[in-house]
């Protein structure tokens, strides 16, 4: 079999990177990671190891400088079903004089029955605070810098089918090193203060997709719960849920229809900073990552993907809807909080099936530009 072709590294990691403002930001990275390893077709038995450059750009962002490492190997004797497993640190700077360093571990055996993944990351990132809910301002209320030194692993196991089921750990030490004076987050706002984050969770995960990086059939299912208690260290008291649904459906000779339903909830006092984002790479493309947040966020968003159309070239036309709100009762789609956009594909990797993207999405009051790689779900 080939080997891993470099040219399918070159903006790996722009989508995690992306991202890194959310929440799940290093379940991102160990993604993309695993990804990376799947599609990395080395020989049975063998490693490859590649490093290069990482390129991006969002609106929350800028432009997005940094480099990339892989490391692939196996941990399996050699065999068909064997899988390849991944170590792929990375260190990005922004424009915005942003950091992100992570140190993503993608650990497949078993002839791939077993997975896990460690993400041990550090972020920097100066963010806009808008306020809570669906209702606030379109300029930002106050500017802010935080710190986080995060660390997140999880293990599953395929027990049934495609039906995996797994535990996973998350902890977070933050803290804002910069604030406005006299401003929101001096006057007591959850989260401004330094805290940590503690805690342990459940898995279960369901996958179908033909392929990890464009697929054109197939389904991808994923829940979660995790439990924030102060027994695990933890300085806030709150339950997290979470749900995400994707589906792909062939559409003509290389078209596809591509559908995803996500919901995020929390149940108790959390602090702002770990709070559902509607925008952002991760959401609504058309948005930016803090400019609606609250204890409950869903969307649903539909895209026609054309596959290539001229040599390596493609479009997309997206759009999509969604809301935030105190608790699930209260999410409606009466807000208005929709977004459209078109986008347009270049195959980095025809073999492999990998795109960078270019995305131009327009919400309400609010619109942005994405590059990277991979589609966003």
């Amino acid at each position: 079999m080939p080997r891993l072709s470099g040219a399918v590294l070159l903006l790996c990691l722009a989508a995690a990177a992306a991202s890194a403002q959310d929440p799940q930001a290093e379940r991102r990275v160990a993604e993309a990671a695993g990804a990376l390893a799947d599609t990395a077709l080395v020989p049975a038995g063998r490693g490859d190891t590649v490093i290069l450059p990482v390129l991006g750009y969002t609106p929350d962002t800028g432009l997005m400088l940094g480099g990339f490492a892989l490391r692939l190997f196996y941990l399996d004797p050699p065999s068909d079903e064997a899988r390849p497993s991944a170590i792929s640190p990375v260190v990005i700077y922004t424009l915005k004089n942003q950091w992100l360093v992570f140190l993503g571990t993608d650990l497949n055996w078993g002839d791939g029955r077993w997975h896990a993944g460690l993400v041990p990351g550090y972020q920097k990132f100066p963010d806009d605070y808008y306020g809570i809910g669906r209702d606030t301002p379109v300029d930002p209320l106050e500017n802010y810098t935080p710190e986080q030194f995060s660390f997140e692993g999880m293990i599953e196991r395929e027990v049934l089918g495609e039906l995996r089921l797994g535990l996973g750990y998350r902890v977070a030490k933050h803290q804002l090193l910069e604030i406005e004076p006299g401003g929101v987050m001096a006057g007591g706002l959850p989260g401004a203060e330094k805290s940590v984050l503690s805690a342990p969770g459940l898995l279960a995960a369901w996958d179908t997709r033909d392929n990890t990086w464009a697929p054109r059939r197939g389904l991808w299912a994923q829940t979660g719960v995790s439990f924030y208690r102060e027994g695990w260290g933890s300085d806030y008291r709150f339950t997290e849920h979470s749900a995400d649904l994707r589906g792909y459906l062939p559409v003509g000779g290389t078209g596809t229809l591509a559908g995803q339903f996500l919901y995020r909830s929390l149940d108790g006092t959390a602090p702002f900073y770990h709070l559902p984002r509607l925008g952002g790479e991760g959401g609504l493309l058309g948005y930016g990552g803090g400019r609606f947040i609250d204890r409950t966020m869903t969307l649903a968003r539909a895209e026609w993907r054309s596959g290539p159309v001229l040599g390596r070239f493609g479009g997309v036309l997206f759009a999509g809807v969604g809301d935030v709100a105190p608790r699930p009762g209260g999410l409606t789609t009466a807000a208005g909080l929709t977004t459209f956009g078109l986008g347009l594909r270049w195959a980095v990797s025809p073999e492999e099936k990998v795109n960078i993207r270019m995305d131009f999405g327009f919400g309400k009051d609010d619109s942005g530009f994405f590059l990277s790689l991979g589609e966003v779900f």
